[in-house]
Order: C-alpha cells, then structure tokens, then sequence
C-alpha cells in the first residue's frame, strides 16, 4: 500500500529543515569574553609590574655617613633584595623595606631612618647620625658610643682626638648597648680634656676602668696609675696632683717610679 503525505504536512517538514540550517553556531556570551580580557590584562601587568626588567632594581643610594662605612649599608640592601625565595626580590616593587630597617636598626643607632623607592629602578636611604661622646674600648673593640652607652658604631681603631676608655673588668656590652653608668663615662671625658689642657707631662696615657667603684684610672706610660674619683671634683684632684707633683714628688724619676697615686679621699693623697 503506498502512503502519499499530505502537502501541509510536507511543507512543515520543510519548514523545520530551513530553520536548523539557518540558525547561528553556538558561541560564548560576551561576559566571559570580556573576563578572558581583563585577566589576561591583569596577568599582562602583573608580569609588567613585578616580573619584568622595567622596575629591577640596579642602584641603592645612601646618605654619606661620618662614624662608619655606608657601603654596609649598600650590601644590606642587596642581600635583602636577593633574600626572596621566587618571587624576584630585586623588584623594586616587591623589595621589603621592613627587612632591610630591621636590620640597619640593629647594627646602628641612627635617627630619622627613611627608606624610599624611586621608579624605575632605584631606592634611597636616608638618616641622621647620633653623635657619640667618647670610645669604649673591650678587647680588640673599638666601640663610639654616647654617654648613655649606645652604641654608635664600631670600628677596627680609635679617633686621635676623641677621649678613650678602657675597660679592664668583666666586658659590658650587651647588644648595642655598653652596660655602664652614665657618671663613668662624662668623668672619663671630661677628665680626658681637662689632662689635655694642661698636660704637664701626664701623655702619653690611658684611661680605664677596673672593679672598682666610682673610679677612673690615668695609666701614665712610664709612670704610676692615678686614681681619681668620680664623686669629687676634677679640678680639686688634679690640684691636689700638682701639689704632689711640686712639693713631694719634684723629681721627674720619683713620680715615675710610684706604681699608682690615689686621689680619691678628700685632702688627702695616698702614693706607693
């Protein structure tokens, strides 16, 4: 039996045949194109930015320092900058300030500390120094210090012109600190100065400290150790020296000779 469709029938067939053949192809919507251009941008910059030779950093500038060596602190920079573990340290953008202030902050003693980047590839560090008043020397230490004891900077040698100070009792640094009263160390410069002044043979020497209490020690090369009290005039004592010095002690040799002069006690004058 032969089955003949119905024209209608045919026609919407054909209908339905025409329209799939016409119909777009499928395709994203346009939000996830526009995702796919801001993260590919975002990636584009953040290699720019943090990846990229543009902003590597090639020079550390630091101000001129008078009490020690800038260039450690250069090399401070530089090890910060290669410290990181993948991410490119030597970005100026990624480089830690932080790390590096932490560690200049424990070797000196220094005011106003900034530290600052400036694009494209450098950074800048910036201080005042403190001022020290005298040199504490403890073993093979030179340490300039304030008179509060901190501990300015550190070197391989003593200043001609600054006021030394040994010590020759157990050591007193303690990190950046010289762990000592603040009397010690002002007698101890001021003494210094008053000797230069009027030196009356008393140089070469050196000054230092031992275990006992309230007491500066003058070691004249050549000649006897002077013991002077922290708790009595500079200038009575170094009168009572000279007094010594003119009515009992004249000749050059004898004064010499004596192993120390204790100065410490009121009028009087203890020499052996």
């Amino acid at each position: 039996m032969y089955y003949q469709p119905s024209s209608k029938f045919s026609a919407n067939r054909r209908q339905r045949q025409s329209n799939r053949s016409n119909r777009a192809p499928h395709t994203w919507p346009k939000i996830y194109w526009w995702l796919l251009a801001v993260v590919t941008a975002l990636a584009i910059l953040v290699y720019w930015l943090f990846f990229s030779a543009s902003w590597r950093l090639t020079v550390v500038e630091v101000g001129q320092a008078g009490n020690f060596d800038s260039s450690d602190i250069q090399a401070m920079a530089w090890d910060t900058a290669h410290e990181s573990s993948w991410l490119p340290g030597d970005n100026l953008w990624l480089f830690n300030r932080s790390v590096l202030r932490q560690k200049i902050e424990a070797k000196y003693y220094l005011d106003n500390l900034q530290i600052k980047l400036r694009p494209p590839h450098k950074i800048t560090v910036s201080f005042q120094e403190k001022n020290y008043g005298l040199i504490w020397q403890e073993g093979n230490g030179f340490f300039y210090i304030n008179y509060q004891g901190d501990i300015i900077a550190q070197k391989n040698e003593a200043v001609g012109n600054v006021t030394l100070l040994v010590n020759r009792a157990a050591p007193r640094q303690e990190g950046r600190r010289i762990k000592i009263e603040e009397k010690y160390l002002r007698f101890a410069d001021e003494l210094d100065r008053a000797i230069t002044q009027n030196s009356q043979g008393l140089t070469p020497r050196t000054l230092f400290i031992d275990d006992e209490f309230n007491t500066v020690n003058v070691q004249i090369s050549g000649g006897p150790i002077l013991k002077f009290s922290t708790e009595e005039g500079i200038d009575k004592q170094l009168t009572k020296l000279a007094s010594l010095r003119r009515w009992e002690l004249s000749d050059g040799r004898s004064f010499n000779s004596q192993h120390y002069i204790d100065l410490r006690y009121g009028d009087r004058v203890f020499y052996q």
